[in-house]
């Protein structure tokens, strides 16, 4: 299971806990089978499709920080007379540029 899956799991069992169903909560967090019913599969199986495509995004797009860790700071550093501030404002202006995400 991979981590998106994994996030997808703890969104869906928070919303079956805060809808007072916490042995569906725990078996779900466990990777483990709820019931014996076919259809509770499928149900479940297509949530945690919907939260994982949710959490995923869209092919050639990538999740960026809103402010720039140390190590990207150090990766854009091209020019020696920009100081960190002058760093951060063209991250953000970079930020404010760049396109919405299709679809969204």
């Amino acid at each position: 299971m991979d981590a998106i899956e994994q996030r997808a799991r703890e969104l869906l069992a928070a919303e079956f806990e805060t809808a007072d169903w916490p042995v569906a909560a725990e078996r779900l967090r466990a990777a483990l089978p709820t019931s014996s019913i076919v259809m509770w599969e499928k149900m479940k199986r297509v949530s945690l499709n919907a939260i994982i495509a949710g959490l995923t995004p869209p092919e050639g797009y990538v999740l960026v920080p809103v402010e720039p860790t140390v190590e990207m700071l150090g990766e854009i550093q091209l020019v020696e007379h920009f100081t960190g501030n002058a760093l951060r404002a063209r991250y953000a202006a970079m930020l404010a540029a760049r396109p919405e995400v299709p679809g969204a």
